[in-house]
C-alpha cells in the first residue's frame, strides 16, 4: 500500500507538536519565575493565570 504525502496534514501535525511545545516551554518558564520570586503560596496561586497565558501564547496568538 502506498502512502501518499500531504501537504495539509504535515503541516497541522507540526503546528500541533509545536504548539504544545511553546505552550509547555511558556508553562514552565513562567512557573519557574514565579516560584523563585513570589512566596510559596502568592506562587501556587499564579499557576492558573500562567497556564492561561501559556496556553494564549501558544495556541491563540498565532504567532507560530
Amino acid at each position: 500500500m502506498h502512502v501518499r504525502y500531504s501537504p495539509g496534514r504535515a503541516r497541522r501535525t507540526y503546528n500541533l507538536r509545536m504548539e504544545r511545545k511553546i505552550f509547555w516551554m511558556v508553562f514552565i518558564g513562567l512557573s519557574l519565575l514565579a516560584d523563585f520570586l513570589l512566596p510559596i503560596l502568592w506562587g501556587l496561586a499564579a499557576t492558573i493565570p500562567i497556564a492561561f497565558i501559556a496556553w494564549w501564547v501558544a495556541y491563540r496568538s498565532d504567532w507560530f
